[in-house]
């Protein structure tokens, strides 16, 4: 190791670049992405739970016939049952996320990792929700054809292209709306990355 190397680069280095912060609120805004992501995924966590919860009221909220009900909470339960496993892998990383120490850079690595398993896990999760959203606008249709006297099967033309045009945009709302949020939390993750590597 050449150490009249390393004092030369020590000596050149510019003094005004190091920006050391001079209050204790500067200091607690530059907290570490680890704890600013364990922060979204505890507000994150209730607000999920209270969304499926809510969906298990939809029956009622929009008048499904009582015969109806045993389509609509089979869909529902295997939706809950494979979002308890999603929200078991979620827990076990945020757990896992309180022992990192992020003083090596094999932790680094494996962090981040982690982090981008979780990602995708979450896609996953959002993506239950497609087949879920068809069920239920099948019978909210359905419903809404018995009220008007026709059926899926005598259905006119109108009403097809309505039918059509609203599994079309409600399955790209969600695939997008999925995208941009995990896109949003991957940019943070890239970001943090480099600033990790520097």
């Amino acid at each position: 190791m050449n150490f009249d190397r390393l004092k030369e680069q020590w000596n050149n280095e510019d003094a005004d670049s190091v920006n050391i912060p001079n209050n204790i609120e500067q200091l607690k805004k530059s907290k570490h992405p680890i704890e600013k992501i364990q922060k979204s995924m505890k507000m994150e966590l209730p607000f999920q739970i209270i969304g499926i919860i809510l969906i298990g009221f939809f029956p009622q909220q929009l008048d499904f016939p009582v015969s109806q009900h045993i389509i609509y909470y089979t869909s529902y339960t295997l939706f809950v049952v494979i979002s308890s496993y999603y929200f078991l892998g979620f827990y076990k990383f945020y757990k896992q996320t309180e022992l990192y120490t992020g003083n090596t850079q094999n932790s680094l690595w494996k962090i981040y990792h982690e982090l981008k398993l979780n990602m995708e896990r979450y896609k996953s999760l959002g993506f239950l929700l497609l087949p879920h959203f068809m069920i239920t606008l099948g019978l909210v249709f359905y419903n809404v054809l018995a009220k008007k006297g026709e059926s899926l099967v005598n259905m006119s033309s109108h009403n097809q292209q309505v039918l059509i045009l609203s599994v079309v945009i409600g399955t790209i709302a969600i695939i997008a709306g999925i995208i941009l949020w995990t896109q949003y939390y991957s940019f943070f993750i890239m970001y943090w990355r480099k600033k990790e590597s520097l």
